[in-house]
C-alpha cells in the first residue's frame, strides 16, 4: 500500500516525506516489537478491548457502506466487515475456546500465504525469489508459533499477531524509505519502484535527467483506456465454468480450445500497448513448469500491435474497458520510448499484461502531486481499494500478471483516481431522486 501511496503523491512529496516515513517506520517496528513481547509473557498490556471496540467500528461501517457499493467492492466489504466482527467477538469474549479459534483462524491464513509464496517463488523465479522463499518459511514458522499453546496457551495471540504485522510494516517501511533515499532530483517514484529487469537492455530505469522533467500536470492527456479481453470472454466457445481459473488464468471451452485471454493499453492518438510473442511459445505439458520461469533463456521475441483498431479487427473487441481521465501523460510516453526498444516476450516477466500494469504506473505517477498533501497521503490507507490493489500486485509480482489480476488491479485504481461518492446519506438522496 505505501508503493502506490508514494507513487500517486510523486516525487517532490517522497523528496519531503523520506525523513519522516523513515523515522515512522522505526518506531511503529519498536511499537511492534514491544506488542508482540508482551504477548509472550502473560502480562497482556495491550488494550484488548479497545482494539476490539476499533474493530467493531470499522467492521459496523463497512457492513453499512456495503449495500451502497458498487462492483467488486460489495462482496469485499460484506467479506472484511464480517471477519472483523468476528475477530472483535472473539477477541471481547477471551475465553479458551475464542483464543484457540482465533490462533487457528491467524496461524490457517500464514500458513497458506506461507505456502503460496514459496511456491511461486520455487516456480516462477522472479527478482529476488530467493528472499521471497525465505519469507514464506518465516511465514511457514509463525504460523507454526500461533497454533502452538506456549507460553499464554493462545491468551496472547491478538497481541502476537498485532504485534508482528506491526514490526513487519515497520520493516517495509524503512526499507521503502531507504529507497526513496536514492530518489534524485529529476527521478520518478516510477523508476524507483518498477522492475529492476523491466527494462532489458539496461540496468537503469529512467531516461538522461534532461529528458525527465519532475512531475507533469496531472490529466496532461487522456483520457487512457486499458483494454481486457477476459478468457472467457475472447473464447470463441461457451468455456467450461471455472470461475477462479478462468477469470484468472485460462477458459477451455468444449472443444479443448484454451483462451488465456489478453491486456492493451491505449492513449489517443498514438501510444498503444499490446504485446506479442512474435511466434507461438510452446505450452506443452512437459515444457509447461519451464516455461513459467522468469530466466532470459525464456526470452523470445515479441511483436507490439499498431493500434486497437487493427488489433480487434483481426481478432475481436475488448470486452473490459477501464478508463482513466487524470494521468500523467508525459511520465507514460518515457515509459513506452523505452520499454518499445526491446521487443522481447517472457510468458511470466515481460507478457501483455505485465506491460499495460507498469504502463499504467507510469501514468498515474504523482496524479495528486499538485493539489493534495499530507492529509491526501494518509486519506489513502483507508481506502478499501487500495489494500485490494496492493494485494493483487503482490501476488503479480510473485507470480505472473494476467489479464483478470489486470483488470482487478485497474478497476481498483480507478476507484482511487476517480473515487465514486459512495457516502450513505449521498445514495440516499440519489434512491429518492429515482423514486
Amino acid at each position: 500500500m505505501l508503493q502506490i501511496a508514494l507513487l500517486l503523491m510523486g516525487a517532490n512529496f517522497v523528496r519531503q516525506a523520506t525523513p519522516l516515513l523513515a523515522l515512522f517506520g522505526v518506531l511503529w517496528g519498536i511499537a511492534g516489537l514491544s506488542i508482540f513481547i508482551d504477548g509472550l509473557d502473560g502480562m497482556l498490556y495491550f488494550p484488548s478491548r479497545f482494539f476490539s471496540g476499533l474493530l467493531i467500528c470499522e467492521s459496523l461501517v463497512m457492513l453499512i457502506m456495503a449495500p451502497g457499493a458498487a462492483g467488486a467492492r460489495k462482496p469485499i466489504l460484506y467479506f472484511e466487515g464480517t471477519l472483523f466482527l468476528f475477530i472483535a467477538l472473539m477477541t471481547l469474549l477471551g475465553h479458551g475456546i475464542s483464543n484457540l479459534l482465533l490462533a487457528l483462524l491467524f496461524g490457517f491464513a500464514f500458513f497458506i500465504t506461507g505456502l503460496f509464496v514459496m511456491a511461486s517463488a520455487w516456480v516462477v523465479r522472479f527478482d529476488n525469489w530467493k528472499a521471497s522463499f525465505v519469507a514464506g518459511i518465516g511465514y511457514l514458522a509463525f504460523a507454526l508459533f500461533l497454533f502452538q499453546p506456549y507460553p499464554t496457551h493462545h491468551k496472547g495471540t491478538i497481541a502476537q499477531l498485532v504485534g508482528m504485522l506491526m514490526l513487519i510494516s515497520g520493516i517495509q517501511c524503512v526499507r521503502t524509505a531507504w529507497r526513496a533515499f536514492r530518489l534524485h532530483d529529476r527521478r520518478s517514484v516510477f523508476a524507483l519502484l518498477a522492475p529492476e529487469r523491466l527494462f532489458i537492455k539496461s540496468k537503469a530505469s529512467v531516461l538522461p535527467d534532461d529528458e525527465q522533467p519532475d512531475t507533469a500536470p496531472a490529466g496532461e492527456n487522456g483520457p487512457l483506456t486499458v483494454h481486457v479481453w477476459t478468457p472467457e470472454g475472447s473464447a470463441a466457445h461457451q468455456p467450461i465454468p471455472r470461475p477462479v481459473f478462468n477469470r484468472y488464468i485460462a477458459a477451455v471451452d468444449a472443444t479443448g480450445v484454451i483462451s488465456t485471454g489478453h491486456a492493451a493499453l491505449e492513449l489517443p492518438p498514438a501510444l498503444y500497448i499490446s504485446l506479442y510473442p512474435a511466434v507461438d511459445i510452446d505450452r506443452s505439458p512437459s515444457e509447461f513448469f519451464n516455461t513459467l520461469k522468469a530466466i532470459q533463456e525464456n526470452n523470445v521475441a515479441g511483436k507490439f500491435q499498431p493500434d486497437y483498431s487493427s488489433e480487434s479487427a483481426a481478432w475481436c473487441e475488448s470486452d473490459r474497458k477501464i478508463i482513466f481521465h487524470n494521468i500523467n501523460g508525459a511520465s507514460l510516453k518515457r515509459y513506452w520510448l523505452r520499454y518499445r526498444d526491446e521487443e522481447i516476450y517472457n510468458l511470466t516477466s515481460r507478457n501483455c499484461s505485465s506491460s499495460v500494469a507498469y504502463g499504467l504506473e507510469a501514468a498515474l505517477d504523482g496524479v495528486f502531486a499538485q493539489r493534495y498533501g499530507w492529509l491526501r497521503f494518509l486519506g489513502l490507507f483507508f481506502i478499501p481499494e487500495m489494500w485490494i490493489a496492493a494485494q493483487l500486485r503482490k501476488r503479480a509480482t510473485t507470480m505472473a500478471w494476467t489479464p483478470g489480476l489486470v483488470l482487478d488491479y485497474a478497476r481498483a485504481l480507478s476507484a482511487i483516481v476517480h473515487p465514486a461518492d459512495n457516502r450513505w446519506f449521498s445514495i440516499r438522496r440519489q434512491t429518492e431522486r429515482l423514486n
